[in-house]
């Protein structure tokens, strides 16, 4: 596998701080598809929408994240990722997932029915259908 130069990434959530360190190469879910950055990348900001963050570490290890919608900045050889969740592969429970992504699409049916904030809801299926596609590797 070819070496890249790594530079600063952050990924960030609400919560604080899921990863801050030197990566070679940093993969977000794009609105218009998926975004490869690496090293000295034009400058860009652009809108994350929920499902996989993969980002190769300067040792070489490769880490992935079920992330929720938010926004990604790449400006003087920098990386930031605001987005509302990021969780580690890791930390994916599959079942809890599928659970997680069936309750959030009986709240969509309801709120599409009037009770309740349709955009939570849709908001709650994307970040869901992350978990469960990250879980599977299929993100």
């Amino acid at each position: 596998m070819p070496e890249y130069t790594p530079y600063p990434v952050e990924l960030i959530t609400p919560e604080g701080i899921a990863f801050s360190g030197d990566a070679e190469r940093l993969i977000v879910p794009g609105a218009a598809g998926e975004l490869g950055i690496f090293a000295n990348h034009a400058p860009l900001v652009s809108l994350l929408q929920p499902g996989e963050t993969r980002l190769t570490d300067a040792d070489g290890t490769v880490r992935r994240y079920a992330t929720d919608d938010g926004y990604v900045q790449v400006r003087q050889n920098r990386a930031v990722v605001l987005v509302g969740e990021a969780v580690p592969v890791e930390s994916i429970d599959a079942a809890a997932a599928a659970r997680r992504l069936d309750e959030a699409q009986g709240a969509l049916e309801r709120a599409e029915g009037g009770d309740g904030d349709v955009h939570a809801a849709r908001r709650e299926v994307g970040f869901a259908e992350a978990l469960v596609k990250t879980a599977k590797g299929t993100g």
